[in-house]
């Protein structure tokens, strides 16, 4: 079950001592939002638009506020227009019964052993840790950037904490659900990574999604080779700006003798790119727009990783943010 700590979040605002309190949620902590605003004695504003993650913070958008308390995600340090309060939300289930189930099948695929996962089973990850210890096997916990806050934490645009220890792992164990976080991981590294859930207990090797997923990326590159116009769009959110990045793969585009627009945008769906006719978009924002997104749009989108693909013949990269 998830837990907001909300002595913590008393405990953190009565620092700061506000007046009016903006509250920030993803879309499965929405339905907490009301409770939270009924426990709080401030004049409280509720942002109500799409969070994706602690890269897009509604700072700018509630900065008539005194704070902002963003829910669900573990802080990236980005500058902030007013105090931002990061309460993680974490979930209670014990992952060692899941790992417990499934011991007789990790023993067959080597005993070093990378564990990684998102930041709500990141309390739990000791006692992952000190298990699997126990039953013969050499752990390893990666650090991250200065993006990750977690050691072992994993985002959809940072696998730091794997790539970090590749060298002394046999596998990679991410313990989670979904398969994007877990296929980041085996596309950053190289190395086989076995998903565990802790619901169903259920393992899953990620080898033959892997497979799925660059069939579709290669086709996509495929498409986009025919492009002559390319739509270069950057995200306006905090932790998703990569103006830097969009400047250079429209250079790398002309020496193509393609042509390259930048656009910017909060929030990228087909419908705002719709109207501007280009041939082909790549996304300077958030990897997962373009590997989860694509089927959504009659154009093809690209990863700035991807990009390079179009000229040359190379081993496919995995787009990550690796700084702030």
């Amino acid at each position: 079950m998830l837990q907001i700590d909300k002595e913590k979040l008393l405990e953190e605002l009565r620092k700061l001592n506000p007046k009016k309190v903006g509250l920030q949620f993803p879309e499965g902590l929405k339905s907490k939002a009301i409770e939270i605003a009924d426990m709080l004695d401030y004049e409280v504003f509720i942002y109500g638009g799409n969070t994706y993650g602690a890269c897009d913070v509604a700072d700018e958008e509630l900065s008539f506020c005194d704070c902002l308390i963003h829910f669900g995600h573990a802080e990236i340090p980005l500058k902030f227009k007013i105090p931002v309060i990061f309460m993680e939300v974490f979930d209670d289930i014990d992952l060692v019964p899941s790992l417990k189930k499934n011991l007789d099948h990790l023993e067959k695929k080597g005993k070093n052993i990378g564990l990684a996962t998102t930041v709500q089973h990141i309390p739990q990850l000791k006692n992952a840790e000190s298990f699997l210890k126990s039953s013969g096997f050499n752990v390893y916990i990666g650090k991250g950037t200065e993006r990750i806050k977690y050691d072992g934490q994993v985002l959809g645009c940072n696998f730091s904490v794997c790539t970090n220890i590749e060298d002394k792992v046999d596998y990679f164990l991410y313990i989670g659900t979904g398969y994007f976080h877990p296929l980041g991981i085996t596309l950053n590294t190289g190395k086989e990574v076995f998903l565990i859930d802790p619901y169903t207990k259920k393992i899953e090797n990620l080898e033959h999604e892997k497979t799925k997923l660059l069939k579709k990326r290669y086709a996509v590159i495929e498409k986009a080779k025919d492009a002559e116009k390319f739509g270069l769009i950057v995200s306006t959110r905090k932790g998703q700006y990569r103006m830097k990045e969009a400047l250079y793969i429209k250079k790398e585009l002309k020496n193509l003798g393609k042509k390259a627009y930048i656009f910017l945008t909060r929030e990228i769906s087909p419908e705002e790119l719709r109207g501007f006719n280009m041939d082909a978009y790549v996304i300077c924002a958030c990897p997962r727009i373009a590997i989860d997104d694509q089927s959504r749009y009659e154009k093809p989108i690209l990863t700035v990783s991807e990009v390079s693909l179009i000229s040359q013949t190379k081993e496919y990269e995995f787009d990550v943010i690796g700084g702030i």
